[in-house]
């Protein structure tokens, strides 16, 4: 069954939900890392606040991204360390309308990523010397059909809702303009 999930994602080529809330989460976290960095620290304690079910993620990231900037994350805070708190604020994905790309084309839904998070950066000392707010949002659009082999089966968190509903549908609008013309027409040629 995993191979056909794998599979299933090579072919459409499009991430998963799960990549996508670990892209925009990462993009979030770059920006407080360089304030974190500007402002002289080196070690960190980085603490993730919230009762968010995706925190485990935000701190796996939060880490690889501070030591990408130069900073150690330690656990314990020790003497001459730095505290950073984060909290996400929004960590989600969500599905727009179904729309169709021609009259009678496919169903195609977007998908949009989303991540705010709330950053205090507080000295040795406990003073606060840094308040972020940063976030990042990542869209794509995918067939319907792709849904469920996108979809995480173990973080339902990162799974979207869908509706079901439809926008930007050609042929209604279409069929009404042509039924509306088709009486106009009917209506002065009875006249001659």
């Amino acid at each position: 069954m995993l191979t056909i999930f794998f599979a299933g994602i090579a072919l459409t080529g499009a991430m998963t939900n799960m990549e996508m809330i670990e892209s925009v989460v990462s993009e979030a976290m770059i920006p407080i890392a360089s304030q974190v960095a500007g402002e002289g620290a080196d070690t960190i304690v980085l603490e993730v606040n919230g009762e968010h079910p995706g925190s485990w993620l935000l701190e796996q990231t939060a880490v690889s991204v501070l030591n990408n900037a130069g900073l150690t994350v330690t656990n314990a805070r020790e003497e001459g360390s730095w505290k950073l708190r984060i909290r996400p604020m929004e960590m989600s994905v969500t599905y727009a309308r179904t729309e169709r790309s021609w009259i009678l084309g496919g169903k195609r839904i977007p998908r949009l990523a989303t991540c705010q998070l709330s950053a205090f950066l507080e000295d040795s000392l406990g003073n606060v010397v840094l308040a972020a707010r940063e976030g990042a949002v990542l869209n794509s659009t995918v067939s319907a059909g792709e849904i469920a082999l996108l979809e995480s089966v173990a973080e339902k968190w990162v799974n979207g809702v869908h509706t079901g509903e439809e926008s930007g549908n050609l042929l209604e609008p279409l069929v009404v303009t042509g039924v509306v013309t088709a009486l106009v027409y009917l209506f002065y040629s009875s006249r001659n």
